[in-house]
């Protein structure tokens, strides 16, 4: 198996379905989908750009929503990998267990200027600043909807919503009535098993109750050695969505999770020039539960209510972390004086964490602490011309604890010149706040080989006096429909980056103290185009180009460990085609640019799936991913881990409803 084939089949479909579309061709006119204007065809209503609900093609904002239909054709089987299609978003798999996700730029094993939601409740962690991918799941059958934002979201999420939000949103428990199981095994899928059940429990009331069980195998290293790296994972949870007194609407849900994972360290001997391997591997477990109240007061006024509790437990060889989040929010949406919306609210969140040393090579000081974040916001869409211009003003403040006060504003502008037509700027300012690490710990980072006859060690030290990092963004964006069925979305953004966290190495002695500190500036700029294509009735077509250049100014003696690991261009083709009906092809290419910071060449990925519906409730399936070559390296190794290659994948899958 080679590039060649994979390339041809891709080709081969392309082509078949250009050949069936010309045979159809006297159907496409009276083809509902094809006839859409650009509003209807993209009548997708999204909340995470306004925290209400408006149309797709009227935000003023790079956003790209991955749907139910787009998650079940991409064959993924953990969340991560849903991420590739969106534009702006770099995805980078480090071992079986370990992912990067980052928007437009500032790629690092945490990204810590994207903010995930889940629902709404934020998975982002507030001990490394970023989100740890390998304990963030749930049943793929049950999201709606991925919104992805590229470009800050601060004035309405907050903090560390710098590049980019991406907020994950499950289907309403009313939409997943009934039984659902579905079982999938293949060489790196070891094992995959879900099953869901719902059930209406009164007037306008359901619930649902879902477990999940999933067991990879290793990747090897990039030396052909296995890399032991296999894992396994144990998740369940329930949704209830009831309609209580008198038209109020409310939402509890709750997951609770179990990892396993094997992962081999190899961490610096503090007392001999040389290093020390643990094979512990990784014990996570965890759960959440979280509540929504939403009333409707009139045509004009909604208010929402919102609460959540989040507790993590992340062992690892030199660390065991217990973090407990609780967040309370209060929102309303108003509509009046002139069509204006008016959104705006308050919220509180306390984090309490203790993080425990298992290792002479990291400690944190405090153990325990506990973090308060409190906010305030308000943004007004305001009607300039209706149904024509509209204007946006909004800001954030925020109190952490950290560097106290922060605002973050922003001003938007949509114009919609035609009904085929779409134009957006906006000015934005966000920040990324110092977290637990930057501020508590001291961890050996490797051994260091200076003019002298004995090795020295690397130590990250804390800073107490450090500031926000500050990104000022500018973007435009151009949505245009020049056909009924051809749709096209562009957004560029320049960023300007400023007290941005670098180490900078201090006096050396036996250990040098690599200090974090705010001497980092820097900026990118790119633009990203995205396009759908409903070819046919059967036969649908979809892409995105990617383009980033990041300068940052290195005043220090070490780069920041971002520099160099976000591609330059990115770029995915994605066919999907129906033959009969009940047997549908989904082909993906995906290309990513060399990562020159750290060595690793550019590639190509080919996903591939054949599915068949046996009967209305029977469904089976085969995919393929990665198939271009045995392996290939996507990132530089985690901390202390060897490098990694991401290996072929082909599974199976069996689906039933009942």
């Amino acid at each position: 198996m080679n590039k060649l084939f994979y390339t041809t089949l891709l080709s081969s479909t392309i082509l078949f379905g250009a050949v069936q579309s010309a045979m159809a061709a006297s159907d496409v006119d009276s083809d509902d989908l094809l006839n859409m204007s650009l509003a209807e065809l993209s009548n997708v209503e999204v909340t995470s750009v306004s925290k209400k609900a408006e149309k797709e093609t009227e935000a003023a904002a790079a956003i790209f929503v991955i749907t139910q239909e787009d998650i079940q054709r991409s064959g993924a089987t953990a969340i991560p990998d849903l991420l590739r299609m969106a534009p702006g978003i770099t995805v980078t798999q480090a071992g079986s267990h370990d992912w990067t996700v980052t928007a437009r730029g500032s790629n690092d094993q945490f990204s810590n200027k994207l903010l995930v939601l889940m629902d709404g409740r934020t998975i982002y962690s507030p001990l490394f600043s970023g989100v740890i991918w390998d304990v963030q799941d749930t049943m793929l059958e049950d999201i709606d909807r991925i919104e992805v934002i590229r470009g800050p979201g601060a004035t309405l999420w907050g903090a560390n919503a710098v590049n980019g939000v991406i907020n994950i949103i499950t289907k309403n428990a009313k939409d997943t009535q009934g039984g659902l199981a579905v079982v999938s095994a293949g060489n790196q899928v070891k094992g995959i098993g879900s099953a869901r059940y719902g059930l209406k429990v009164g007037e306008d009331s359901y619930v649902r109750m879902y477990a999940k069980q999933k067991e990879y195998n290793s990747e090897d290293l990039t030396s052909g050695a296995t890399a032991n790296d296999n894992w396994k994972r144990s998740q369940a949870g329930f949704r209830g969505d009831l309609s209580v007194g008198d038209g109020d609407k409310l939402t509890v849900q709750g997951d609770i999770y179990a990892n396993d994972e094997d992962a081999n360290y190899t961490i610096p001997d503090l007392t001999a020039a040389g290093f020390i391997s643990h094979p512990e591997g990784i014990k996570a477990a965890g759960g959440n539960v979280l509540t929504r109240w939403e009333r409707k007061h009139s045509e004009e006024s909604q208010t929402t209510v919102q609460m959540y509790f989040d507790n993590t437990s992340y062992k690892t060889s030199f660390f065991n972390d217990l973090t407990n989040t609780g967040d309370i929010d209060v929102q309303n949406v108003w509509t009046g004086w002139g069509g204006q919306e008016i959104v705006w609210g308050a919220g509180y969140r306390l984090v309490s964490s203790e993080n425990d040393p298992q290792s002479a090579q990291y400690s944190l000081t405090p153990k325990h602490r506990n973090d308060n974040l409190f906010n305030a916001f308000v943004q007004d869409k305001i009607t300039l011309i209706p149904e024509d211009l509209f204007l946006t003003l909004g800001t954030k403040v925020e109190h952490n604890d950290y560097t106290g006060v922060e605002v973050q504003p922003s001003v938007r502008m949509s114009w919609l010149p035609a009904e085929n037509q779409a134009v957006w700027g906006s000015v934005s300012r966000a920040v990324h706040t110092p977290y637990r690490y930057t501020d508590d710990a001291v961890q050996a980072g490797g051994i260091a080989i200076l003019p002298g006859p004995t090795p020295v060690y690397i130590l990250t030290a804390p800073n107490k006096s450090l500031k926000s990092e500050e990104l000022i963004a500018y973007e435009l964006g151009y949505r245009i429909q020049p056909t009924k069925a051809l749709s096209f979305d562009l957004a560029t953004f320049y960023n300007e980056y400023d007290e941005l966290f670098f180490s900078n190495i201090g006096t050396p002695t036996t250990f040098v103290p690599a200090v974090i500190d705010n001497t980092g500036s820097g900026t990118s700029m790119g633009f990203e185009l995205s396009s759908k294509w409903n070819v046919s009735n059967q036969w649908q077509l979809a892409g995105a180009y990617s383009y980033i250049n990041e300068v940052f100014d290195k005043k220090t003696a070490l780069a920041p460990s971002f520099v160099g690991k976000t591609p330059t261009h990115q770029f995915n083709v994605r066919s999907s085609y129906v033959f009969m009906p009940g047997v549908e092809m989904n082909n993906a290419l995906y290309y990513v640019d060399d990562l020159n910071g750290v060595g690793i060449k550019g590639y190509y990925r080919f996903d591939t799936s054949l599915a068949y519906r046996v009967t209305d409730d029977i469904e089976v399936s085969i995919v393929g991913q990665n198939l271009f070559r045995n392996s290939h390296q996507e990132f530089s190794p985690f901390a202390y881990r060897a490098a990694t290659e991401i290996g072929r994948s082909i599974y199976g899958s069996l689906t039933a409803r009942f």
